[in-house]
């Protein structure tokens, strides 16, 4: 018996236990047998009890691979929800975005419809100014996606957009409408100092400059730091700052050209570049701005048709060419082939449509207009346009030039009717 148990403590297998049982078995007595064959059968059990507890291990393990499957799917679809979720907030700003835009089009688009919302125009301020439209040109007022127009006159309040689109941005959009109020804050802020005393416009362009980063993918922040620009340009003193200024302020109005084409303020600032320009550069590069001017001119009119300052330019550039001299037309035709062509009738037309747009548009633009009707021979109308002009503010260095031609004007009219 002590024999048995011990053999059988250490595992031995049954073949070489039954030998053993065998060759003792008349020693063991007739009760111990059973004891042997129960022993037996209990190391079967526990045998087949481990090979269960194998196959729940397996069947465990192959559930739990499962689970991590499943998680790993759900995570998946979570990270897809996530970037659908950003997608969507990013549309919802872009829709916000072109709200906006689609307002300040219509306004653009339909600036008399607006004068009748926003009530009586106001008195301008600053109206465009050229020296030479041909081969200069500069401008230092509000458009009619602004305060006012180039002439000063009131076309939209930066104040009365933002009530405007406030009213169709939905509760939804509150959130990405914040940013559109700090861009609408910078807009309205820069279009006041552009309007203030040389230190403001200084302080406008600073402003504008600091936030280069944040905006410079916005045509309408372009072409406002383009003016900007102007304005440090007017106000140096010093020739290489104005050089300076201009190239940098034509980059500017270009960036905001390749971002919108249909930008027509790009393009009217482009062209008052060029047109500045032309006063620090070569008889050729001055013709060359000359057509790059009128070209850009004439698409910002065939995008905003109704600003007045737009035709005031263009019969500026018309007058000025109409006057050109054979050696200045030849110049132009031995770098171009073909010289540029204007008439007075046709600086006349544009004078014209710019005062029908905004009557009383301009001291500067009314003078001219007389100057035309003088040029023509009809001297009548050229005093009463002369009168007429006489009456106006001075708002610009174009009509303290006006001013000054003015009063002679009329006196040779005077004497000669």
């Amino acid at each position: 018996m002590i024999i048995f148990l011990h053999l059988t403590t250490f595992g031995l297998k049954k073949n070489v236990v039954s030998k053993i049982l065998s060759s003792s078995s008349t020693k063991l007595q007739t009760g111990e047998r059973p004891f042997l064959l129960g022993c037996l059968g209990v190391k079967k059990a526990n045998r087949t009890k481990a090979a269960d507890n194998n196959s729940n291990y397996e069947t465990l393990k192959a559930q739990q691979l499962e689970i991590w499957e499943q998680l790993d799917v759900i995570l998946q679809c979570v990270k897809e929800l996530k970037g659908e979720m950003i997608e969507l907030r990013e549309c919802l700003n872009g829709m916000s975005d072109q709200i906006v835009e689609d307002v300040r089009s219509n306004l653009e688009r339909n600036p008399k419809s607006w004068k009748k919302k926003t009530g009586p125009r106001k008195e301008r301020s600053n109206s465009v100014e050229s020296n030479s439209i041909y081969f200069t040109a500069s401008t230092g007022t509000k458009s009619n996606a602004e305060t006012e127009s180039e002439g000063g006159y009131t076309t939209a309040r930066d104040s009365d957009y933002d009530d405007e689109r406030k009213s169709l941005i939905s509760p939804h959009d509150q959130k990405s409408s914040e940013k559109l109020d700090e861009f609408s804050q910078l807009l309205s802020a820069s279009s006041d100092l552009h309007e203030g005393a040389n230190k403001d416009k200084t302080k406008g362009f600073k402003l504008l400059l600091s936030k280069k980063s944040a905006y410079s993918l916005t045509p309408g922040y372009c072409w406002r730091l383009a003016r900007a620009y102007c304005d440090m340009e007017e106000l140096s003193k010093i020739e290489s700052e104005k050089t300076s200024y201009l190239e940098q302020g034509k980059e500017v109005a270009k960036a905001g050209l390749d971002l919108d084409d249909s930008c027509g303020e790009c393009h009217k600032w482009y062209a008052v570049i060029c047109g500045r320009q032309a006063n620090h550069e070569s008889i050729q590069n001055r013709i060359k701005s000359g057509y790059a001017f009128k070209e850009h001119i004439e698409k910002a009119i065939e995008l905003q048709p109704d600003d007045p300052s737009l035709y005031y330019l263009l019969g500026r550039w018309c007058y000025e060419v109409s006057q050109l001299n054979w050696i200045e037309r030849r110049a132009a035709a031995t770098f171009y082939g073909t010289p540029p062509t204007a008439t007075i009738d046709e600086a006349l037309k544009n004078f014209l449509k710019a005062d029908e747009l905004s009557p009383g548009y301009s001291k500067s633009n009314s003078f001219y207009i007389a100057k035309c009707y003088k040029d023509l021979g009809n001297n009548t109308i050229a005093l009463n346009w002369l009168n007429f002009a006489s009456e106006l503010s001075i708002k610009s260095k174009d009509d303290l030039e006006a001013q000054n031609s003015l009063e002679e004007m009329q006196n040779a009219l005077a004497q000669s009717s």
